[in-house]
């Protein structure tokens, strides 16, 4: 892929290189300072910031989606589609910042927080820095991990009782309507088929039955999120 139209060709994306290194700590600290600073507005002025993040997010899945079906790509045409779990992700937090709907912040905050954060720290990366591709890629998942927590942490949304575990249902369903899909066009949407190289996933048995071996670690992992963002009780 070629970058700011110079006619270069990008390099390869290297897990836990400098600029992997660079990116991630580029999105803690803007994930820190934005939530740092939206503490500080008035009710009003928070609920707009979560508003203007979330229109972020409709109107880059929407360019995205219609980049990626029309234009010329190396992958073929099955694996353009919006079908990726970020990717639907990003529609659960539009909703979730404009209209915090229970359950939308529900799947935004424990779905990003155990499954798009992975995307972080193990990147599915053709091209490295300084692609398109690659900035694309970071302020995109570093948006999602900053909007599931400005929900807690700016909105001061508060999950209900067993909100974890519905949430965590959300997603199992996910996985089992992505199944045929995968089947029928030949995909890996969900990683239902296969494990990329180098995920944790790896560890957990060959698929799609890792899924079933993950659910304890998750379990245990949506608890702990949970006791974070619970009604306490006066």
């Amino acid at each position: 892929m070629d970058f700011f139209m110079t006619g270069e060709i990008a390099p390869l994306f290297v897990r836990w290189s400098l600029p992997h290194w660079a990116a991630l700590g580029i999105v803690a600290l803007a994930a820190g300072g934005l939530l740092w600073g939206c503490r500080r507005l008035r009710m009003e002025s928070r609920l707009l910031v979560g508003k203007v993040l979330g229109s972020f997010f409709l109107l880059t899945f929407l360019m995205e989606t219609f980049g990626r079906i029309v234009r010329e790509h190396w992958e073929p045409w099955q694996d353009r589609l919006p079908l990726h779990f970020c990717s639907l992700m990003a529609l659960v937090c539009f909703i979730a910042l404009w209209f915090r709907t229970p359950w939308a912040c529900a799947v935004a905050y424990f779905g990003v927080l155990t499954a798009s954060v992975q995307g972080l720290i193990t990147p599915m990366l053709h091209d490295g820095f300084p692609s398109v591709a690659f900035f694309a890629f970071f302020i995109g998942h570093g948006l999602l991990l900053i909007s599931a927590l400005y929900l807690p942490a700016v909105l001061q949304w508060r999950a209900r009782p067993w909100d974890d575990m519905r949430a965590l249902g959300l997603c199992d369903a996910y996985l089992v309507c992505i199944i045929p899909v995968n089947i029928w066009l030949d995909t890996n949407y969900g990683f239902t088929r296969y494990a990329p190289a180098g995920t944790v996933l790896e560890y957990f048995g060959p698929a799609p039955w890792y899924f079933l071996t993950l659910q304890i670690p998750a379990l245990a992992l949506l608890r702990l999120l949970y006791l974070t963002v619970r009604v306490r009780k006066k």
